[in-house]
């Protein structure tokens, strides 16, 4: 559905006669009249018209065309004449100043014709559903894109100032050929998915592509709808689905990072808006365009929606750029010019740039905001030169970062230096490509062995985190997944899932735990059916999926085995070892440390001595353990505040203190409580 502003000029062989109800203040009731006869009365129509604002021989209009072809000036004046020019003897109806414009500008424009009582606008806005932007569960932003008959060259210009990248280019080849058809909009071949960094990055590159689509009639509207912040309940929402068709013929933007703040559990928790929002994809692909925008650091649900849909919707992927300092200068100039932020120099964007040779497009972004924010300061609000800010030092700034909890981790020495090697090799690798010099391809597939506990699947994590950080990885994704998640019920099933496994972790890490359960007591059973497909889609995924097989020490070597083919594939064989007693000290301090509490001598020498009776129990938990011990002596110390303290202040020290008598007795409890346990253990 297309929205359009615009407004009429007329003459009436009545004149008197309108004149005549306006003095005696009919003239609402008239203008309702032709508001019912040119829109509420043609709700099952393609076009309907209202009036909501009258001046001096004029009428301000907008109209809603449920068509798939862009309206002409001369084509809504017959449609006016046809109905006015008889039963309201209107005669010479000329329209003027005909723009499209976006639906929430359409609802502005009824609200104001409501506060004049010309129109209802709670009733059109139902009538055409387009009730959307209230909805609690996703938000919407529209905008118009602005580029309009826009040449080959124009947009391969255009992009070079953006740092497009080659899939850019040859996407534009493809828009642009002249074995394409222009005579009308079709439909659309193919909907895209955007790889970026940011948000503006993501948004520029949509509003080119927008153009270069327009341009060449594979679009009937420059509206762009944009929908962001979706919540895990979003899946039944009849709002979200109206937004989808409504959009016929212009662009809908889905940004799948979601609206939590940890996406480490958003395949399981975003399952139903993934098949709702599918669906409806799938339903009105035809005719709305889909962007779907993942974000490098935060890809949400991105992985799961984009493996549901991409067997039955053509989907081109389409990543931010890269380029040289002179382009990102370039890129600068381009944002301040567009920002018309004229406060600082070319000086002062070659000093933001600093001592990097290559940027991203999200990178300039990130340069832009902090120069205008600087500028906002410097410039436009000089008193605040001198104010005194908060600060958080580099120590505490990097604290989070995961290299530096890697580096933190107690022990797993060689885990450490695999890590630092895989990074050393990408970094040489790419700067023999840069020299003209044959560039290997080397495996990075690992293999993970050790008890529960040991830190196999943190560890993993923050591999994926720190080489996307490190440009190893491209998306830093981690998929988690066992057996259920790999073997089909069905013969033809496994090979299936599996593929779409990968397809999620493109770009990241597959972890696969309690690997040996996939073959475990199955012997000639789905399960090899799944090794041999994992295998194969190792190969095809060399360079981009690193997949980490995890479990016993003592059950993987069979696994392993079972498989000529995946033995040869895994470059790294990393063992997990238990922890002494010294280290289980190590980790309680830490995990201590980053609660904000204090552990004196006394306390440590006690959880000594529960841990060298921890280690001799089979299965003990290793860090696991530690944390049970350590979330035990937090619900003792509680009790003791409260009987201790009932009434009075508790200072910070009093909170942050933990006495030897919270973990005396601890050891037995948390046996206690793993044995009486029949469902999930921590």
């Amino acid at each position: 559905m297309l929205f359009y502003d615009f407004n009429i000029n007329f003459k009436m062989r009545r004149e008197k006669f309108i004149e005549q109800q306006k003095a005696k203040g009919h003239f609402i009731n008239y203008i309702r009249e032709l508001n019912d006869v040119l829109g509420m009365m043609r709700m099952e129509e393609d076009m309907q018209a209202f009036i909501y604002q009258e001046s001096a021989g004029k009428y301000n209009m907008i109209a809603s065309i449920d068509q798939l072809q862009k309206p002409t000036a001369e084509k809504i004046q017959k449609f006016l004449s046809e109905l006015l020019e008889i039963e309201y003897d209107m005669r010479e109806i000329k329209v003027h100043n005909l723009r499209e414009i976006t639906v929430e500008n359409f609802r502005k424009m009824l609200a104001r014709g409501d506060r004049t009582n010309f129109v209802e606008e709670y009733r059109v806005s139902d009538d055409l559903d387009i009730n959307f932007d209230g909805c609690r569960d996703f938000d919407v932003t529209e905008s118009m894109c602005g580029l309009s008959k826009l040449t080959h060259a124009q947009a391969l210009e255009r992009g070079q100032t953006l740092m497009a990248d080659p899939s850019f280019i040859k996407e534009f080849e493809r828009i642009y050929s002249k074995d394409n058809s222009r005579k009308k909009f079709y439909g659309h071949p193919v909907h895209y998915k955007i790889l970026a960094g940011s948000y503006f990055a993501a948004m520029r590159m949509i509003d080119l592509l927008v153009g270069a689509l327009y341009s060449n009639k594979r679009l009937v509207s420059q509206r762009i709808t944009r929908v962001h912040n979706i919540t895990e309940r979003c899946y039944a929402e009849t709002d979200f689905e109206n937004l989808v068709k409504r959009a016929e013929g212009s662009t809908v933007v889905i940004e799948l990072q979601g609206a939590q703040d940890n996406d480490t559990n958003y395949a399981t928790s975003y399952e139903e808006v993934v098949d709702f929002i599918s669906d409806i994809v799938k339903k009105y692909q035809r005719n709305t365009l889909c962007v779907f925008v993942e974000m490098v650091d935060q890809p949400g649900f991105a992985p799961k929606l984009i493996s549901n849909i991409q067997d039955d919707i053509n989907l081109i992927e389409l990543q931010e750029g890269a380029g040289d300092r002179e382009q990102a200068l370039d890129y600068l100039r381009f944002i301040k010019m567009a920002s018309g932020m004229d406060y600082y120099t070319d000086a002062d964007l070659e000093a933001a740039l600093g001592d990097k040779k290559t940027f991203r497009a999200s990178d300039i972004h990130q340069i832009s905001d902090k120069l205008y924010s600087d500028s906002l300061k410097n410039k436009i609000y000089p008193a605040y030169k001198k104010a005194n800010y908060f600060s958080i030092s580099q120590e505490e700034r990097n604290k989070d970062d995961a290299y530096h909890v890697l580096q933190k981790m107690i022990g797993l020495n060689e885990q450490k230096q695999i890590l630092d090697q895989i990074i050393a090799s990408f970094k040489v690798q790419k700067m023999r490509a840069e020299a003209g010099l044959t560039r290997g391809k080397p495996s990075r597939h690992m293999c993970f062995t050790g008890n529960p506990g040991s830190a196999k699947t943190t560890v993993a994590r923050l591999f994926a985190e720190i080489l996307n950080k490190e440009g190893v990885l491209e998306t830093g994704r981690f998929i988690e997944c066992g057996r259920a998640d790999l073997v089909g019920k069905y013969v033809g099933w496994t090979a299936n899932i599996v593929q779409k496994k990968f397809r999620q972790a493109k770009g990241g890490v597959l972890f696969v735990d309690e690997a040996y359960s996939l073959v475990e007591h199955w012997a000639g059973s789905y399960g090899d059916e799944a090794i041999s497909t994992i295998v194969q889609e190792m190969e095809n995924h060399r360079d981009d999926v690193i997949v980490i097989f995890a479990g016993y020490t003592e059950k993987m070597k069979p696994f392993l085995e079972r498989n000529e083919g995946l033995l040869s594939r895994i470059a790294f064989h990393l063992n997990f070892p238990d922890y002494s007693s010294d280290e289980l000290v190590d980790i309680l301090k830490l995990m201590a440390e980053n609660k904000g509490y204090e552990l004196g001598d006394d306390v440590l020498k006690e959880s000594r001595k529960i841990f060298d009776k921890a280690i001799k129990q089979e299965n003990f938990g290793n860090g696991r353990f530690v944390r049970n011990l350590l979330e035990q002596a937090e619900m003792k110390q509680a009790q003791r505040i409260f009987r201790e303290s009932s009434g009075k202040t508790i200072s910070k020290e009093i909170l942050t203190h933990l006495e030897v008598n919270d973990f005396k007795g601890a050891l037995g409890e948390i046996y206690k409580k793993s044995r009486s346990k029949i469902g999930f253990l921590n």
